[in-house]
């Protein structure tokens, strides 16, 4: 089928299930994201938590005796797609809000139409400075400078030379300025930036990257890039000081990596001290009602547990809780709802919006994969 003729047919399908939407009187939520990527195993992942959560609310009657479907939209990670897509979405007047937006391009993409219409942005997963700034972005997840913030703290224990593998682009730019301010300002007294590396975002080859680090002789690595190319870094950096005996830096990454098909594609030789950041509690921590609630319910649908899906599952108990909050289920109710929030407890996760501030969660930890693939916290 080609490329027309599919678009064409994803409209016609739109259209009837708008139809069918309204007809229902759901209450409808948009969504454009990655589903067809290289990387859109961590969207698959994330809906997966977040319709565990739809199922459990509309089970029990929805919202107000209204049930919640999510209308959702591939973009392939591309951000004149989420546009176009966003455009779409919101055409529909049954949709009262967008939500779960994937990737920093695609994702201000997404808020320059949600500005223009004033329509709330709920849990985009993106943790860049954009989506703390805008009026009518609600993130969940805590900020990317936070998630550096954590790693910084940890190699800061002990004296530690420290070089940057750095995206070149709006994700990785601000966060290599925010280290070197970090660092220029002494917060971390223990940590001596050596040098940094600049990749292309794009970049599918990084042995000319691998060398630069290594002849800086860090002891850890920051890599602030794309899945792909981190896991194309730590890979190339793995094998090449398996065959030469090279001291291998720590390689830290952030929570836009998947990590469990980088340990996939490495192995656990190469995986082992490094870190990786993540912005939700350990999904089984059985001390919060919401990870016991959504392992049971992950356990029942066959859904797979981990941070991603789990952070569907938060993301889909925020959204619920301000469509709950709203005096009216329009665009403009759910809005201000969300932007009154103050800090509120959802499931054990405290988050927090008000007027001025968009803060969602602050939660980071820190994980790592053992040689055997296991998680270890």
């Amino acid at each position: 089928m080609n490329q027309t003729k599919h678009r064409f047919l994803t409209a016609i399908l739109m259209l009837v299930t708008w139809a069918q939407a309204s007809a229902a009187d759901d209450i409808v939520i948009g969504q454009t994201t990655d589903l067809s990527s290289v990387a859109s195993g961590q969207t698959r992942d994330f809906n997966a938590g977040v319709k565990l959560y739809l199922d459990a609310v509309n089970s029990r009657g929805g919202v107000g005796g209204r049930r919640i479907k999510m209308m959702s939209m591939d973009d392939a990670y591309v951000a004149a797609n989420a546009a176009k897509n966003a455009e779409t979405l919101v055409s529909n007047p049954a949709v009262v809000a967008l939500f779960g937006t994937r990737g920093s391009d695609p994702t201000d993409a997404v808020i320059k139409v949600a500005e223009r219409e004033r329509v709330a942005l709920i849990a985009p997963v993106n943790g860049a400075d954009a989506v703390r700034e805008s009026k009518v972005v609600f993130p969940v997840r805590a900020s990317y400078k936070a998630e550096v913030d954590s790693i910084l703290r940890y190699f800061s224990v002990v004296p530690t030379d420290m070089a940057v593998l750095v995206q070149d682009d709006k994700f990785g730019r601000p966060l290599l300025d925010h280290i070197e301010q970090r660092v220029k300002e002494g917060k971390y007294t223990n940590i001596r930036l050596v040098g940094k590396v600049v990749v292309d975002r794009k970049a599918t080859q990084v042995n000319a990257e691998v060398d630069k680090i290594l002849a800086m002789r860090p002891r850890a690595v920051i890599a602030l890039c794309n899945p792909t190319t981190c896991s194309e870094f730590v890979s190339q950096l793995h094998k090449r000081t398996e065959a030469t005996k090279e001291h291998r830096p720590a390689v830290a990454q952030l929570s836009n990596v998947d990590m469990l098909a980088q340990y996939q594609k490495v192995g656990g030789r190469g995986m082992v001290g490094n870190p990786f950041s993540q912005v939700m509690p350990n999904p089984h921590r059985a001390s919060l009602q919401i990870s016991r609630d959504f392992v049971a319910a992950a356990a029942e649908q066959g859904v797979e547990v981990n941070y991603r899906s789990y952070e569907g599952y938060v993301s889909a108990a925020v959204m619920v809780e301000g469509l709950r909050r709203a005096k009216t289920v329009t665009r403009e109710g759910v809005r201000d709802a969300m932007e009154r929030f103050g800090e509120i407890n959802v499931g054990g996760i405290p988050v927090e919006y008000t007027v001025d501030k968009r803060t969602g969660s602050r939660h980071v930890e820190l994980v790592s994969i053992d040689a055997q693939g296991r998680l270890l916290r």
